[in-house]
């Protein structure tokens, strides 16, 4: 077997495992999902690190714990609503085959992201606190049809943390905290395998370049567990104004998983003849970003709160995958990335309009980390997104609030430029087209104490 055809049977099954973990996203940059706090979406998370009305900012800063006396419960679900979808679309195999099939429209489904939150004062300095989040992953799905069907068919990534926190009340002006994180994660990922350009590549009779009808299929899923850590710092210099820093560390994650096919008749004599295409298991090591922010806020007024929120997340770890299978017939394969490190900026203000009523605005601006249009894929169509929000909170009672909040997320339009020369995409073939991106997000909170 000649190198070229190789690396194109390799690509077909290592393409599984390549982007399975890595589900489009247009909420926050690379697959990280920001939307952990209701109050805070409200001002599009500006000076969040600074800590908030209730718990939930302990997500991106446990030592804001102290800010909350007593017994504190926070639940909060976010609805999310994107909009990505590629257009002016062409598609050639390797071979330089033309490939037919639709756009399929929206490739981003709605989803519902929940969070929940617990705080004890276990006495006047110390606080206990609990959190489950999902702090990453999404999901994509288009037609069995559509012109990218052999770099993406459909994709999941969930994700399941539980972090129990501890934090201290220092002195009257500083508080620190930390906790442990323990994550789940389980993917699952779907796609078309051109079996036709392998075959005709590999010089077997009867192979048809970009034919769908002897197109076959292949999903692969794993999960595994990993664990990282959090830690924060808060500062109130003057009674008006808090300064704090976060930090979530990175996670491992190494993915077992099996791999299963559908085989048209073609497939069935390529699989004969290579041994390749069987079930079999595969694994991949990745590893999530950490993240540091700084987040501000200051009383400008009694009844007036501007807050401001810098971040920097370190996907710049993300620059290759390297792919093992268990069957000898797929050696490991080799995929670049080269994602880059991203900033968040935000700005908002939060309007005390009387005791029981607030609202809240903000602006920001999150950083895409996709280098170039020749890494940007229908699995990841990344680029920066602007964001613009407003919010409400309202006391039902003197120890429950109800909070509510609307986001507008908008992308530039982003190119994409794959060609089959590219490493892993001697299978998929060329693919370009323009992502245009979008997405609404419905944010609930109820928080109670005690």
């Amino acid at each position: 077997m000649t190198q070229t055809p190789r690396r194109m049977l390799l690509a077909a099954t290592s393409i599984l495992v390549t982007a399975s973990v890595f589900p489009a996203a247009v909420l926050a940059a690379g697959f990280a999902i920001r939307e952990q706090s209701t109050s805070a979406q409200g001002s599009s998370f500006a000076g969040v690190s600074a800590g908030g009305e209730d718990i939930s900012t302990v997500f991106y800063n446990p030592a804001t714990l102290t800010l909350h006396k007593g017994i504190n419960v926070s639940g909060q679900a976010s609805w999310i609503i994107p909009d990505v979808e590629l257009g002016n679309a062409s598609a050639s195999t390797a071979l330089g085959t033309p490939i037919a099939g639709g756009t399929s429209g929206n490739i981003a489904p709605q989803a519902l992201v929940p969070s929940f939150y617990a705080s004890w004062q276990v006495s006047p300095d110390w606080f206990l606190g609990l959190s489950f989040n999902a702090p990453f992953g999404l999901t994509t799905s288009a037609d069995s049809g559509w012109i990218g069907r052999y770099h993406a068919l459909g994709s999941r990534m969930r994700t399941y943390n539980a972090q129990p926190i501890l934090a201290w009340q220092a002195t009257p002006w500083l508080s620190v905290g930390g906790g442990v994180q323990v994550q789940y994660t389980d993917a699952r990922l779907t796609s078309a395998i051109d079996f036709g350009t392998i075959g005709t590549a590999q010089g077997v009779p009867g192979g048809s370049p970009g034919d769908p009808a002897q197109d076959g299929f292949a999903a692969i899923e794993g999960d595994d567990w990993s664990y990282g850590y959090s830690l924060g710092v808060l500062i109130t210099p003057e009674p008006r104004t808090r300064i704090g820093i976060g930090y979530r560390s990175a996670m491992d994650i190494n993915l077992e998983g099996s791999a299963e096919f559908g085989l048209s008749a073609y497939g069935e004599l390529l699989a004969l003849v290579s041994g390749a295409f069987q079930p079999t298991g595969g694994r991949a090591s990745i590893t999530t970003p950490e993240m540091l922010s700084l987040g501000v806020k200051h009383d400008i007024a009694p009844d007036w709160t501007i807050g401001a929120e810098i971040a920097w997340t370190r996907w710049s770890r993300f620059d290759r995958l390297i792919v093992d299978f268990d069957n000898p017939n797929q050696p490991s394969d080799l995929t670049e990335e080269d994602w880059e490190d991203s900033m968040f900026l935000a700005l908002g203000v939060t309007w005390r309009a009387n005791e029981k009523l607030r609202l809240r605005s903000g602006v920001a601006f999150d950083e895409g980390v996709v280098p170039a249009s020749d890494r940007r894929t229908p699995r990841i169509p990344d680029s920066d997104r602007y964001w613009i929000s407003a919010g409400v909170g309202y006391d039902l009672t003197e120890n429950m609030t109800f909070d509510a909040a609307y986001t507008h997320i908008y992308s530039p339009k982003a190119n994409m430029n794959l060609d089959a020369s590219d490493p892993g995409n001697d299978a998929r073939g060329n693919l370009s087209g323009t992502f245009s991106s979008s997405a609404d997000i419905l944010s609930t909170s109820l928080t109670m104490r005690f």
